[in-house]
């Protein structure tokens, strides 16, 4: 229906109104009135109306307001997601209701998204980079809107790769990167590991054979603490862990399942050398002793219960990253390991094995990438660096 109006703020106008009625129920629908200066624009809005309405697309549900509608979608992820990922959505919902307040969904567009990501970097004096704190928040207000493309809006306001939408090249920052070992790096690591572990008591072996695993594995830090000595499996001709859990530092519980995977989904990981096979089960013997020395258990079967502290350990608690962390930073300085601008973490090991891998002559990409727990797409784009051992050949094969 279309009516010039005569009086109001819209005087002169033409209002322009749909009343589709409801197949199912019989009654009339709500749909939002537009207005047009001119007859012929009001015609063409009538018809996308109910090209918009026959469609699917609900336009009354636009009158919602956008923050509260957020905070509902992700309440409804906390049952399905970790509490370290819950807790950085509750943010984006806590961050969304700050920056757009009682805006309504129809008024969110592409410009009212770039306008809060420009506000939001300047605010916190944040960096514009991948995985940072604005790219998070983006591609959780960009997922939420997903879900009701075609059926409140027509199309994400939010585009993808929003931050090179939003901002210029040189506003970037490449931040810090994870370091990456070369062989030599490695090898001093390796030798200074296995020397301490030969001259030192059992509750000093934990954040030392737990970085000798990350090492030769490179697994998650969480996905370390949470190995029990029944993963170790021998398959073929070599030594393995079969994972499939991880522990959260935050929560101080485990997960109960690996990373992006579903409950009871397992992993092989890489082959483990002999020697670290031995020296774990020197480890687990040494354990059995000390528990039953000190009137302790092990119900979890773990690897790392923290015997160092007895409070944890009662708890069935792991060392924590922390911890481990702090001792590949002291085994660094030990052997003369310096980074000058890259981190040096327990996941720098993650990096230097799939950097490893992906540089290892015939190597099949999608095992690698299977038993590092990644899809071939992350483990090549994320994970994947220079090899710095492979500079000088390299550099020698294109002279030649």
């Amino acid at each position: 229906m279309i009516k010039q109006k005569s009086t109001g703020n819209h005087a002169g106008e033409f209002q322009v109104r749909i009343q589709p009625i409801n197949e199912l129920t019989g009654k009339r629908e709500n749909w939002p009135i537009g207005y047009a200066k001119t007859k012929r624009a009001a015609k063409a809005m009538e018809r996308q109306m109910w090209a918009d309405y026959q469609d699917g697309l609900n336009r009354a549900d636009g009158n919602a307001v956008f923050a509260e509608q957020f905070r509902k979608f992700v309440d409804k992820r906390k049952k399905s997601v970790s509490a370290v990922t819950y807790r950085d959505w509750d943010y984006s919902a806590d961050v969304v209701e700050h920056y757009f307040g009682s805006a309504k969904i129809k008024q969110i567009n592409t410009e009212a998204i770039a306008d809060f990501a420009r506000q939001f970097v300047k605010d916190h004096n944040t960096t514009v980079r991948k995985s940072s704190a604005i790219d998070r928040r983006l591609t959780h207000i960009r997922s939420y809107f997903q879900t009701i493309v075609g059926k409140v809006v027509k199309k994400n306001p939010v585009p993808r790769k929003p931050l090179n939408v939003f901002f210029r090249r040189n506003e970037f920052d490449i931040g810090s990167k994870c370091y990456v070992f070369n062989d030599n790096e490695l090898n001093l690591l390796k030798d200074e590991i296995i020397s301490e572990l030969s001259n030192t008591e059992i509750t000093r072996w934990l954040t030392k054979l737990a970085i000798w695993i990350g090492l030769e594995t490179g697994m998650r830090p969480g996905e370390i603490q949470a190995l029990r000595f029944r993963n170790l499996e021998q398959f073929k001709n070599y030594t393995t862990f079969v994972i499939d859990d991880s522990w959260s530092d935050y929560s101080k519980s485990f997960n109960g399942a690996l990373k992006a995977r579903p409950h009871g989904d397992s992993r092989r990981c890489l082959p483990i050398s002999k020697s670290l096979l031995s020296f774990i089960k020197a480890f687990h013997k040494k354990q059995v002793k000390f528990l039953k020395l000190h009137g302790l258990s092990n119900p979890e079967d773990l690897v790392f219960l923290n015997i160092r502290d007895y409070k944890s350990s009662s708890n069935n608690q792991p060392i924590n990253q922390r911890s481990m962390n702090d001792m590949l930073d002291k085994l660094c300085k030990k052997v003369g390991i310096k980074s000058e601008n890259d981190n040096i973490s327990m996941y720098s090991f993650r990096h230097t094995v799939c950097t490893k891998l992906a540089n290892k002559k015939d190597m099949s990409y999608p095992w690698a990438a299977a038993r590092m727990g990644n899809s071939l797409l992350v483990f090549m784009n994320v994970y994947v660096k220079d090899d710095r051992d492979l500079d000088d050949e390299m550099a020698k094969s294109w002279l030649e």
